[in-house]
Order: C-alpha cells, then sequence, then structure tokens
C-alpha cells in the first residue's frame, strides 16, 4: 500500500487534495515574472513556515516534502505555454545548489514575518517554482493565492 504525502499514513488512496474521480489535475506551472513578485515570494514563504509548522518539518526536510509531493503526483505538469514540464530526478538538489544543509530555506521562511526589500533574484527561481509546485499539488488552495 502507498503512503499518504500529506499524514504519512498507509492507506489505499492517499489524501492529498488536488485528485477527484476523474483523475489527477493538470498542473500549470508559474512563470517567471509571476514568481519574481515580492507579494508572490512573501506568500509562498508565509505557506512554507506555516508548512514546516504544521507538520513539524526542519529546513532539511522540506526538500524531501517537495520530492514526495512532486514525484508522487500522477498527473500532468505543463508550462503555460502547454509543453512539458519535466522534473529530473536531481531538479531540487541542483535547484538548491546541492546544498545538503538547505540553509536558504531558513532564510527564506523568516520573509513570512518580514516583507522582502527587494524582488527575489531571479538565481533562486528553480527553487521557488519547485517549492510553488509542490503546493499547487498538494495543497491547491493555499496554492491560489500566491499569484494574485
Amino acid at each position: 500500500m502507498p503512503l499518504c504525502i500529506k499524514c504519512n499514513r498507509e492507506v489505499c488512496f492517499p489524501c492529498v487534495r488536488g485528485t477527484t474521480h476523474e483523475g489527477p489535475r493538470k498542473i500549470v506551472v508559474a512563470a517567471d515574472h509571476q514568481l519574481l513578485q515580492r507579494a508572490c515570494f512573501q506568500r509562498i514563504a508565509i505557506a512554507t513556515a506555516a508548512l514546516t509548522e504544521e507538520l513539524s518539518l526542519s529546513r532539511r526536510h522540506i526538500p524531501d516534502w517537495i520530492a514526495d509531493v512532486i514525484y508522487a503526483h500522477e498527473g500532468e505538469i505543463i508550462w503555460a505555454h502547454g509543453g512539458p514540464f519535466i522534473v529530473s530526478d536531481t531538479a531540487i538538489d541542483d535547484a538548491f545548489n546541492n546544498d545538503g544543509s538547505f540553509r536558504w530555506l531558513s532564510s527564506f521562511v523568516r520573509f513570512a514575518e518580514e516583507p522582502p526589500k527587494q524582488a527575489p533574484q531571479y538565481r533562486v527561481i528553480t527553487r521557488l517554482r519547485l517549492i510553488e509546485l509542490a503546493f499547487q499539488i498538494a495543497r491547491p488552495d493555499t496554492a491560489r493565492h500566491f499569484r494574485r
């Protein structure tokens, strides 16, 4: 039996929101200009901070959650133009520059309390995209507020 990526129980049908009786949803990946907005950046930080509190995740376990959610998704993930979005086996490690300590995530969740003074740098866009994608899959009701 599979493990639920939300509650980690062994179940017949995982309790991840976002699947319907018709099958998994099609996920559209956020565009660069959306992820580079300060408001979007802070909303993702707020959601990530809340997730770490709710699931008692350390910064080193957030990437594990991201991987569990993304790789367990059976639906299609596409770019806004309709092309497929491919998540490689090393996408998360590559996005975080193979930094096993994931210190950037500690700094990132601080923006939940203190708004960023400038837009995020382009070099972190892949990290933001993967975090936002995981929220779209596992918590679409939260993710729908990111790009407002």
